[in-house]
């Protein structure tokens, strides 16, 4: 069986992508392009409702054995690695998927009850619940 060439949806897409993978990596030593030098920010979505507020980070690949959660100060700081396996080189004509380490910041303002954060890792997405305090909640007041 011979390897198929790859067709990226559009040529450009593939461009930035080939510069985020090979490129930018060797680039932050020299020009610091992110503050957590040797680490990927993963990508996230936060939703806020009228009793807490959720983080999604997407994690593939993580192990609940190499994620830390923590609550540094005034921050959530998420940290992550990814350790790849390879048994054998032998036969591999491309190898794209690499040992990578993740680490993402958020800080949490007064209306976070810090002892309510809850977090689970299903499928190489973290759900962290960081439920608002009660004295910050609003609440409906009856008019009478």
């Amino acid at each position: 069986m011979f390897p198929m060439k790859y067709e990226p949806k559009s040529n450009l897409e593939s461009i930035f992508d080939s510069l985020d993978r090979d490129v930018f990596p060797m680039l932050r030593p020299w020009f610091r392009l992110d503050d957590n030098e040797g680490f990927r920010m993963p990508l996230v979505n936060i939703n806020e409702t009228e009793k807490e507020f959720s983080v999604t980070v997407e994690l593939p690949g993580v192990q609940k054995k190499d994620l830390d959660v923590a609550v540094d100060g005034e921050q959530l700081v998420v940290t992550a690695e990814r350790s790849e396996k390879v048994e054998s080189s032998e036969g591999l004509l491309r190898r794209e998927i690499r040992s990578e380490k993740f680490r993402r910041t958020f800080t949490l303002g007064q209306a976070v009850d810090r002892d309510g954060i809850r977090a689970k890792l299903e499928n190489g997405i973290l759900r962290v619940t960081l439920p608002k305090r009660a004295d910050t909640v609003g609440r409906k007041i009856d008019v009478s």
